[in-house]
């Protein structure tokens, strides 16, 4: 971030650093919704693609990558179990042993 700053403008620079580091930090309320999007754009984009394309890693990922990001807010915590059932739904039509995935990240039994 800091090499991008430097190719900008001052002014530029600093505002798109600043911006970067209030996204990272996720400290303010626009912060959090961009890093909860930023989670869930990533397993929407997985759920369109062919399960075939997806790692094993990927499986557990569902249970783990989306709700710290989302939980704060009623919609996207909401959001977020719409995006998980339709990857359990491809991971189910795939063969994939929901029960042993859930139970491997400890959202099982």
């Amino acid at each position: 971030m800091r090499r991008i700053r430097d190719l900008l403008d001052p002014e530029t620079g600093a505002e798109i650093s600043d911006l970067w580091y209030e996204f990272e930090d996720a400290e303010t309320p626009e912060a959090k919704l961009v890093q909860a999007l930023d989670h869930l754009e990533v397993q929407m984009q997985h759920n369109l693609a062919d399960l075939g394309t997806w790692e094993e890693v990927e499986y557990d990922l569902v249970y783990t990558k989306m709700d710290r990001h989302c939980a704060h807010d009623r919609f996207l915590a909401a959001l977020c179990e719409t995006v998980k059932l339709e990857a359990e739904r491809k991971m189910e039509a795939g063969n994939v042993d929901l029960e042993s995935v859930r139970r491997r990240v400890g959202k099982g039994p």
